[in-house]
């Protein structure tokens, strides 16, 4: 079988780490992928360290049609089966060729598209977005909140298939490594879906000393930077902007989180585990099959008392010495049900039901 993955290139989040660890994954168990950008940048350069294929097809600006002939071309004379594409501007891009190409198209949809847009051009995307899904020949997802949203749709629940994130544990190793101040770590865009706001509100709040890392970048730099001021925190907490490599981040902290309000199964949950670190997480999407008692902690999204509660537990666990256990059930958990293999295995069934029902 033969895959082309397509994406607009510019995605630096959580979906080019999955579409990479899915392309790794397809590497592994013998299904020959290739991914196409419309420009050089973050998803490219990422596929190219993995030593993937890479083909870039560069539009001279966001909704530059000149492309589409060519892709056409390219499509149908490398022979490919499914065209998988990922991100609102890729789908909007296969809708207006779909009856002219041979390949399947499929679409993984990384989040929930009705908070995913905002503003007039927002609103304009939104309907595309969802124009495309609804032609697509299958769909992909990963939050199961989805699955109602696309029956509301009218999308025959036979076209979508449930899948997951992954991790490449090659090479994994956690090391313990007990931090002399409290360190939680959060790796997420500055974006209102995240909620960073809860999580600094809940900090000025706790009795304890702590280092808090936000890694990302994100429209809300500015306001989350004066919230932290307003708050009296921003001596405890570090803006460290994006960083392509997060590996010597989650190393060097003592428990990770993420408080968003709408999730799948994030990609830093998966990465936190790789490290052994424990998580705290807001109880979204498919959060809790990794985030449990023994692995961290759960607490109902937009609540800060339940929060504060959670911090609160986790620094005791810090000053005791006894976040390894939770760390090292988490490492155990992702390790053995969510590795690129699995993830390209699951993929793969998902293909062959859409070649064979269409």
């Amino acid at each position: 079988m033969r895959v082309l993955h397509i994406n607009a290139g510019n995605e630096d989040g959580g979906a080019r780490t999955y579409i990479v660890n899915l392309m790794k994954g397809q590497k592994i168990i013998g299904e020959k992928s290739v991914l196409l950008t419309f420009q050089e940048g973050p998803v490219s350069k990422m596929a190219r360290e993995n030593e993937l294929d890479v083909t870039v097809l560069p539009q001279k600006q966001r909704f530059d049609l000149s492309i589409l002939k060519p892709l056409t071309n390219y499509i149908n004379n490398n022979n490919f089966d499914i065209v998988h594409t990922h991100g609102p501007r890729a789908n909007y891009i296969v809708s207006l060729i779909r009856k002219k190409i041979q390949a399947k198209w499929v679409i993984t949809v990384h989040s929930d598209p009705r908070i995913d847009f905002s503003g007039i051009k927002g609103q304009v995307m939104l309907k595309l977005n969802l124009h495309a899904l609804k032609q697509a020949n299958s769909l992909f997802y990963m939050n199961p909140d989805l699955a109602d949203y696309f029956k509301s749709l009218k999308i025959d629940a036979k076209r979508t298939f449930e899948v997951f994130n992954a991790i490449d544990f090659t090479g994994a190793n956690p090391r313990f490594n007990r931090q002399s101040t409290f360190t939680i770590l959060e790796v997420a865009r500055l974006v209102e879906v995240k909620n960073h706001r809860l999580l600094l509100e809940a900090l000025s709040k706790v009795n304890f000393n702590y280092r808090l890392i936000l890694v990302g970048d994100g429209p809300l730099m500015d306001s989350l930077r004066k919230l932290t001021s307003d708050l009296g925190i921003s001596d405890k907490v570090d803006f460290v902007g994006f960083k392509e490599n997060t590996g010597n981040f989650y190393q060097d902290c003592d428990i990770s989180i993420l408080t968003s309000k709408s999730e799948s199964l994030p990609a830093v949950y998966l990465e936190s585990a790789a490290y052994g670190k424990p998580v705290i997480a807001t109880d979204v999407g498919l959060t809790d099959k990794v985030v449990r008692d023994d692995t961290g902690w759960l607490v109902e999204s937009n609540n800060e008392q339940e929060l504060i509660q959670a911090l609160n537990e986790a620094h005791s666990f810090w000053k005791d010495d006894n976040l390894n256990q939770k760390g090292m059930n988490l490492y155990q958990i992702v390790r053995d049900h969510y590795s690129i293999e699995q993830l390209a295995r699951k993929v793969s069934e998902g293909y062959e039901a859409t070649l064979k029902a269409n």
